[in-house]
């Protein structure tokens, strides 16, 4: 299942800067957890459900996403004050918030205007986005699908650490699977550079290394479980990071790129 859900146990976490704390949605809210610490804070707390957050990289901000029974959308919530405040407010789609390195841009993916999951980034200006822009136009693939839409999806975005590119997964006139790697400029020129083929499900994810040199994605390649994978950002053969009979899925790299963070359900 693409969209989020909400889960009796931690999801999608995410790092502070300094890499002592987490960040994950849990029974609706946002908690924060210190990595060496067994107690947890509440974050948040609405009518709706809070989902994927990301925290900015200047500490202070957590954007993430509020599920109001109608739509999805974008939210900001503020550290010091606890004050929380839209993004987006269009009914539509807007899932999965990821902060450009530099805490100046969004990158997430939304149905806005399409009814279809198409990357777009904004800058955030004073707690607004601004310079709104869809990376990936809407298309209508030429190659039959039996289980998806088909028109193609641009979704789980990660930036690399220099801020000049976004790595995601497109279904680009895929038939099987979620669709393949990808690089693409952030500024959405040129065409996305193929960094992987692969089948891969709703759960890839795929996260940059703070070095920019590797990327870790989950997949069940070669097998029926979801396991952390490592693959060169310029393509290669993907090494297991995780082995068993379980899911472990939702990796984040820490900020000093040695830790990385994500969901099981051993």
């Amino acid at each position: 299942m693409y969209l989020p859900q909400m889960t009796s146990g931690p999801a999608a976490a995410a790092w502070s800067p300094d890499a002592q704390w987490l960040v994950y949605a849990m029974q609706g809210f946002l908690w924060r957890q210190r990595v060496d610490g067994s107690v947890a804070e509440q974050l948040t707390d609405s009518e709706g459900t809070d989902h994927q957050p990301d925290w900015s990289p200047d500490g202070g901000r957590i954007a993430f996403v509020r599920y109001d029974g109608r739509a999805m959308e974008l939210m900001l919530l503020d550290l010091a004050s606890g004050a929380v405040t839209p993004l987006t407010s269009g009914g539509a789609v807007n899932v999965e918030p990821r902060w450009s390195p530099d805490g100046t841009r969004l990158a997430w993916v939304s149905t806005a205007g399409t009814g279809h999951f198409l990357l777009h980034t904004a800058r955030v200006r004073d707690g607004r986005l601004a310079e709104i822009r869809t990376l990936v136009a809407d298309h209508r693939s030429a190659v039959p699908r039996y289980y998806y839409s088909p028109f193609d999806h641009a979704i789980n975005p990660a930036w690399t650490p220099d801020g000049k590119s976004i790595v995601f997964v497109s279904n680009r006139e895929v038939a099987h699977g979620t669709g393949d790697i990808v690089l693409l400029a952030a500024d959405g020129s040129g065409a996305p550079e193929l960094i992987r083929r692969e089948e891969t499900s709703w759960q890839a994810r795929p996260d940059v290394s703070p070095d920019g040199t590797r990327l870790v994605y989950a997949s069940y390649f070669g097998g029926k479980w979801h396991q952390l994978w490592l693959l060169p950002l310029l393509g290669g053969y993907p090494i297991p990071l995780t082995y068993g009979e379980f899911d472990n899925v939702s990796p984040r790299w820490s900020r000093d790129g040695r830790q990385i963070a994500f969901i099981s359900n051993r």
